[in-house]
C-alpha cells in the first residue's frame, strides 16, 4: 500500500465516523451540496428578477430622458437605504441558520425547534426596528449624505416611506426561512420567496399601470407591491408551519418529539414546525442566536456605512446619472451572486451540520469544494459581462445612451472581481455557519475600511479630476483580492472548527 492510499483510507475513515441524517443521509458531498444549493439558487434567481423588475418598471414610467435618469438615481439610493433598514434582520437570519444547523447535525431536534421559535420572535422584533430606522434616517441620508437633485431625492423617499411597512413581515419570513435552511429544508423557503416575488410584481404592475384610484401610484406603487408580497407570504408561511405539526403527530398522538424520533429510527429527521404554545421568549436561546448574529449585524452595518461613504463620493463625480449607472452595474453584478450565494448557503449549512456531528474534516472539505464550484460559475458570468456589456446595460437603462456608455467600462471590470468575490462569499458564509462571525467582521471592517474609505477619500481629496466610476470599481476589485487571501489563511487553520455555539 502506498502512502497516498493510506492517507486516502484515513480520510475516508474519519469522514465516515459522523454522517448526516434526514434528506442528506447517504449522499456524497457533491450531491449534498447540490441538494441544498438547488432551491436557494432558484430563490436567488427569482429574487434577481423581482428586484430587477422594480428597476425595470421604474425606468419605464419616466416621462422623458431626464426623468428616467432622475428615477434611476433615486432607485440607486433606494438600494442602499433599504439595505440599511434590513441589517438587523440579516443578523437574526445568520444566528438562526447557525444554531439550527448545529442542533440538526447533533440530532438534537427539540433544540432545533426551540431555535426556530425564538428566531421567529426575534425576526418580528427586528422587522419593527427596521421599519422605525427607515422612517427616522432616510430623509437625512438622501439630503445630507448623497448628492442628488430634488426630483431624484423625492423618488427615493416615495419608495422608502411605503416599502418600510414591509419590514415586520419580511423579518418573520427571513428568520423562519433561515432556520429551515439550517435544517436542510431549502424547498419551502424557495416557494415562499417565489410567492413574495410573484405577488410583488403583480401588485406593482397593478398599482402603477392600472387606472386610478387603484393605479397611478408611480414609484409608491412599486413599493406598495413589495409590502403586499411580504405581508401575504408571511401569513402563508405561518399557516404552513402550523399545519406541519398536525401532520407530524397525526399518526402518533401523545408522543413527544424525542419519542417520535426514537420510534422512527436514526435516519429520521423531523421537519421544523411552529406551534403557538412554543412562542414564548427564552432569553437563553435568544442570546445564543444574537451572540452569533449581532457580530454580523455590526459587520454588515459597518459595510453599509462604508458603501454609503463610497456612494457619497460617487454622487459627487461630474458624470450624468452616475448613481443610476452604479446601481445598474451593482444590479447586473448581482446576477453572478445567484450561484455564489446558493453554493455559499450550502457551505454554511453543511459546515454547521458536520461540526454538530463532530466531523471537522468533512466541514473543511466542504468549504474547498464549494469554493471551487462558486469560482467556476461566477467567473463564467464575469466573462459574459465583459464580452456583452452593452446588452446587459440596455436592459436596465431603457435605451438611455448616457447611462449605457458610462456603464460599459464598469461591467468589464467584473471579469477581475468575480473569482475573488466567489471565494470570499463561500469562505465568509462558511465561517459564519461555524459561528466564527467575529473574525469575519474584523476582516471586512479592516480591509474595506482601508480601501473603500481611506484610499477612496485620499484619491478624492488629492486628485479628484482623475477619479472615474471605472477606477473606483477597479479599486474594489483589488480590495476583494486582499480579503480572499486573508480569509484563505483563516480557513486553512482549524481554530474555527472548535468554536462552541
Amino acid at each position: 500500500m502506498s502512502a497516498g492510499d493510506a492517507r486516502e483510507g484515513i480520510i475516508r475513515g474519519r469522514a465516515s465516523r459522523a454522517r448526516l441524517g434526514g434528506k442528506l443521509a447517504g449522499l456524497s458531498l457533491p450531491r449534498q451540496i447540490a441538494v441544498i444549493a438547488f432551491w436557494p439558487f432558484l430563490e436567488q434567481l427569482l429574487s434577481f428578477f423581482v428586484t430587477s423588475s422594480d428597476l425595470f418598471i421604474a425606468t419605464k414610467i419616466g416621462v422623458d430622458a431626464q426623468d428616467t435618469i432622475n428615477i434611476s438615481d433615486g432607485m440607486g439610493a433606494v438600494v442602499f437605504l433599504m439595505w440599511f433598514g434590513f441589517v438587523i434582520q440579516g443578523s437574526i437570519m445568520m444566528g438562526a441558520t447557525a444554531i439550527v444547523s448545529r442542533m440538526t447535525g447533533a440530532r438534537d431536534y427539540s433544540q432545533a425547534q426551540h431555535g426556530l421559535h425564538q428566531a421567529a420572535m426575534l425576526g418580528l422584533l427586528a422587522g419593527i426596528i427596521s421599519c422605525g430606522l427607515l422612517f427616522a434616517c432616510s430623509g437625512f441620508l438622501v439630503t445630507h449624505v448623497l448628492t442628488m437633485n430634488e426630483a431624484a431625492r423625492e423618488y427615493a423617499l416615495q419608495y422608502v416611506y411605503v416599502a418600510a411597512f414591509a419590514a415586520p413581515f419580511s423579518g418573520v419570513v427571513f428568520a423562519v426561512n433561515a432556520a429551515l435552511r439550517g435544517s436542510g429544508d431549502t424547498r419551502l423557503p424557495f416557494w415562499i420567496m417565489m410567492n413574495v416575488g410573484v405577488l410583488n410584481v403583480i401588485f406593482s404592475v397593478l398599482f402603477v399601470f392600472a387606472d386610478a384610484p387603484l393605479g397611478g401610484w408611480r414609484i409608491g406603487g412599486i413599493a406598495a407591491g413589495t409590502v403586499c408580497g411580504y405581508g401575504i407570504s408571511m401569513c402563508l408561511l405561518l399557516f404552513i408551519m402550523m399545519r406541519r405539526r398536525k401532520k407530524i403527530f397525526a399518526e402518533h398522538p401523545g408522543l413527544s418529539l424525542e419519542e417520535l424520533v426514537r420510534e422512527k429510527g436514526e435516519h429520521y429527521a423531523p421537519p421544523l414546525y411552529l406551534s403557538f404554545s412554543h412562542l414564548r421568549p427564552d432569553m437563553g436561546m435568544q442570546k445564543r442566536i444574537l451572540k452569533i448574529g449581532l457580530p454580523q449585524a455590526v459587520e454588515v452595518f459597518g459595510m453599509w456605512g462604508i458603501q454609503m461613504f463610497c456612494l457619497s463620493i460617487i454622487s459627487e463625480l461630474p458624470i450624468t446619472g452616475v448613481l443610476g449607472v452604479h446601481n445598474i452595474a451593482v444590479r447586473i453584478e448581482s446576477l453572478s451572486f445567484l450561484p455564489g450565494f446558493a453554493i455559499g448557503m450550502a457551505a454554511s449549512t453543511l459546515v454547521g451540520q458536520y461540526l454538530g456531528a463532530r466531523n471537522a474534516l468533512m466541514a473543511r472539505i466542504t468549504i474547498w469544494k464549494c469554493m471551487r464550484y462558486a469560482i467556476i460559475f461566477m467567473t463564467g458570468l464575469g466573462v459574459l459581462f465583459c464580452i456583452f456589456p452593452s446588452l446587459f446595460m440596455q436592459i436596465f437603462s431603457n435605451g438611455n445612451m448616457t447611462l449605457i456608455d458610462t456603464g460599459i467600462p464598469v461591467l468589464r471590470t467584473m471579469l477581475l472581481v468575480e473569482p475573488f468575490f466567489a471565494a470570499c462569499i463561500v469562505m465568509k458564509m462558511s465561517l459564519r455557519g461555524a459561528g466564527d462571525t467575529r473574525r469575519v467582521m474584523f476582516i471586512s471592517y479592516g480591509i474595506m475600511g482601508f480601501f473603500r474609505v481611506g484610499c477612496t477619500w485620499a484619491w478624492f481629496k488629492l486628485a479628484p479630476e482623475t477619479m472615474t466610476l471605472w477606477g473606483i470599481w477597479m479599486l474594489f476589485a483589488f480590495e476583494m483580492a486582499v480579503q480572499s487571501v486573508i480569509l484563505y489563511k483563516i480557513v486553512k487553520g482549524r481554530s474555527w472548527t472548535k468554536l462552541q455555539v
